[in-house]
């Protein structure tokens, strides 16, 4: 049941967000989160793309380790 309660939360939270930017509201406002998005976006964007390459260096890496177990195996198997 707590599933359906985070998704419930999540679902609010992101409709309030939306509404916020879609409502007319002060110019100030409205301007001054459009430079914080803008500016946090590349910054996600940047993080999101470290994630990505450090799993990929990561499964690179296991299946290096598993190449050369094989190859130590099929070498012991042929002696």
């Amino acid at each position: 049941m707590t599933g359906y309660k985070e998704l419930l939360v999540g679902l609010v939270l992101a409709l309030v967000g939306i509404g916020l930017l879609v409502i007319p509201q002060i110019s100030f406002f409205r301007e001054a989160v459009l430079t914080v998005i803008l500016g946090v976006i590349p910054l996600i964007v940047l993080l999101v793309g470290v994630m990505f390459l450090m799993i990929g260096v990561s499964t690179m890496r296991e299946r290096g380790a598993e190449m050369e177990e094989s190859e130590a195996e099929s070498e012991s198997k042929e002696e």
